[in-house]
């Protein structure tokens, strides 16, 4: 394409789309005009200044579906002609690539981690297995590069032969912009408020966000909560996020209940940030196959110390006795002792801080992703990537 024009990138996603606008702005200020497909409504694009188109995806297995929203892609990848589009999340990253290639257009997909196929040992998800790195291989091959956001995951499909090398790419995350994100922290009075609403006060405050999804470790969460108030019934356990109702990965309520008296389930809130500055230590023990857990990137950012396990992804976050601690999966008396542990010596905890701050900034600052991609674009389009580098540093 012509070096002297900006360059056109969409991004095509199955939900939570706008969480890249923060990218989305940074690629703008490296030369690049920019735009999004998603499945829901989302103000929030036009509201930054973004064209967004919508297409019919579903999450669920349907295969009519599916191919309505590969036609849709096809006919608005031949309306708009961006220059290159880039799939995140499973079905876009199986889909966008064949689209692209019908309307002659670059593409390149981001493997948000390996997902539900390979966060469970059911029969069912065993059955998948096959079928799912057949569609990765297929097309692997169609797009111009597949970037993985955590180590584990490129090495596996170089393992089996999912992807070449000379075509795979590893970028930590979406990014986390952590100055900004700490600036998000109320004043005084709203966290007053909090303290409040939440009788948090004089007490030391244990916090999870997550879906209600057994594989993030919501159940082992729950049983820790219980372990660690045995001991000390002051500490106060916090779980945020929404309720999923259906699917074998669900949590019933009735289990929820059980343990309404150790843990205070508060549903999906806005005001995270607040109630991570008001925590004294975060907790994730996943063992969801997924990318890198933003949440953990958020809390570490706020400066807290981190739990989570020894896991593709999580791990990639915690520098075991530095910033936080890993414990195995699926293990709730580990990670009651571990916050035990972390509880009994505020000196570490606030040391494990201060490092979790410095590792998000150095590893998954917004602007080390933004670079990244800007090279690996520049790459697939065949364009100058060194003249691309002057303009993000002169920017």
């Amino acid at each position: 394409m012509d070096a002297t024009k900006r360059p056109t990138v969409w991004f095509v996603g199955a939900g939570r789309l706008r969480l890249r606008i923060p990218l989305m702005k940074q690629l703008v200020d490296r030369g690049f005009d920019v735009g999004a497909v998603g499945p829901e409504e989302a103000p929030e694009f036009l509201e930054h200044g973004f064209p967004y188109h919508r297409y019919p995806l579903r999450r669920a297995f349907s295969p009519h579906g599916d191919w309505q929203a590969y036609r849709k892609l096809c006919q608005l990848f031949d309306e708009h002609r961006p220059d290159i589009v880039h799939a995140v999340n499973t079905k876009p990253a199986l889909l966008v690539p064949y689209a692209a290639r019908r309307t002659g257009l670059s593409s390149i997909r981001t493997i948000t981690g390996l997902g539900a196929v390979y966060s469970s040992s059911s029969p069912l998800t065993l059955a998948l297995r096959p079928v799912y790195k057949t569609l990765q291989s297929r097309a692997s091959r169609v797009a111009g590069a597949t970037v993985f956001q955590n180590s584990d995951d490129q090495e596996f499909f170089h393992r089996h032969e999912i992807v070449s090398e000379d075509r795979s790419e590893l970028v930590l995350s979406s990014g986390i912009d952590v100055e900004d994100y700490r600036m998000q922290r109320s004043d005084f009075q709203i966290q007053e408020r909090i303290r409040n609403e939440l009788g948090l006060h004089g007490r030391r405050v244990i916090t999870m966000v997550t879906r209600m999804i057994k594989s993030k470790g919501v159940v082992e969460y729950l049983k820790a909560a219980r372990q660690v108030r045995m001991e000390d019934p002051d500490t106060v356990f916090l779980l945020i996020g929404s309720v999923v109702h259906e699917g074998p990965d669900a949590i019933s309520a009735e289990e929820l209940k059980q343990y309404r008296s150790d843990v205070r389930m508060l549903g999906s809130r806005t005001d995270i940030p607040d109630i991570l500055a008001l925590s004294d230590l975060f907790v994730l023990p996943s063992y969801f196959r997924e990318g890198i857990p933003r949440v953990l990137l958020e809390a570490g950012a706020m400066g807290l110390p981190l739990i989570t396990t020894d896991w593709p992804g999580c791990r990639e976050v915690v520098n075991h006795g530095s910033n936080g601690l890993l414990i195995p999966p699926r293990d709730s008396e580990s990670l009651g002792n571990a916050i035990l542990h972390l509880l009994e010596r505020p000196e570490l905890r606030q040391s494990m801080g201060y490092e979790s701050r410095q590792l998000v900034s150095e590893r998954f600052h917004l602007n080390k992703v933004a670079d990244q991609y800007e090279a690996i674009y520049r790459r697939v389009l065949g364009l100058d990537s060194e003249a691309g580098n002057q303009h993000s540093r002169a920017a």
